[in-house]
């Protein structure tokens, strides 16, 4: 072995090894940065899918009183019981508000385990409905950009921008400041270390099954890290 490669592997080894030491460490501080141990309530929405594809979103207690009312959802409709639960305030509506709307330099959408690609060819093999799933990104995604644009939408005009040039810039800084992965190794690092999912970096996480580590039901979860 020539001298020159055993210094090349040695510079590897002495790069690779606490790379692979922190890659390591956040992955395993993974679940406790979805999970927290800390104690929060959870409250159940109703969500219907109406046949015309729009949503309705209710409480059980507003369910029951309307249904009582004589309200009856069109033939049809499918639900969903939601569970939410807020771990900055303890209030998952308030919760929702403070993190979708802060202003962020970055989000990136992860929209579950790798093999969610196969989803369309082999939806028996996933937990509820691949169409539902590929719904849910787009949604989701919709909304977050939606609310990131509007932070540099009135950057923009402060700046004194005229509304069409803010909204142009407004686009143009949420388009390259958005990123859409999937839940591998890395990016499960990534989010155990802090690197993304802080106030700098707003992260959305879909846990549609086993394989992201979620439970049968949807789930959504609103929290801050230091």
């Amino acid at each position: 072995m020539s001298r020159r490669l055993l210094l090349a592997l040695v510079l590897l080894i002495l790069i690779a090894a606490p790379l692979g030491y922190l890659g390591g460490y956040g992955y395993s501080n993974y679940e406790d940065s979805i999970h927290p141990s800390k104690s929060s309530p959870a409250k159940t929405y109703l969500v219907f899918k109406l046949p015309d594809g729009r949503y309705l979103s209710l409480t059980p207690k507003e369910y029951v009183n309307l249904t009582l009312q004589g309200f009856k959802l069109p033939a049809g409709t499918e639900g969903y019981a939601i569970n939410i639960t807020g771990y900055v305030t303890g209030i998952p509506e308030v919760d929702i508000n403070m993190t979708l709307r802060a202003p962020y330099e970055k989000f990136t959408i992860i929209i579950g385990d790798t093999n969610v690609k196969l989803c369309s060819s082999s939806p028996e093999e996933f937990v509820g409905s691949c169409v539902d799933r590929t719904a849910a990104v787009t949604e989701i995604s919709a909304l977050t950009s939606t609310l990131f644009k509007r932070y540099y939408y009135w950057k923009g005009l402060q700046e004194g921008m005229d509304n069409a040039s803010a909204k142009a810039y407004a686009y143009e800084e949420t388009m390259k400041r958005h990123d859409i992965r999937y839940l591998t190794f890395f990016t499960k690092s990534l989010i155990g270390l802090g690197r993304i999912g802080n106030k700098k970096h707003l992260a959305v996480v879909l846990l549609g099954g086993p394989n992201e580590g979620g439970p049968p039901q949807t789930e959504l979860q609103c929290r801050e890290k230091a």
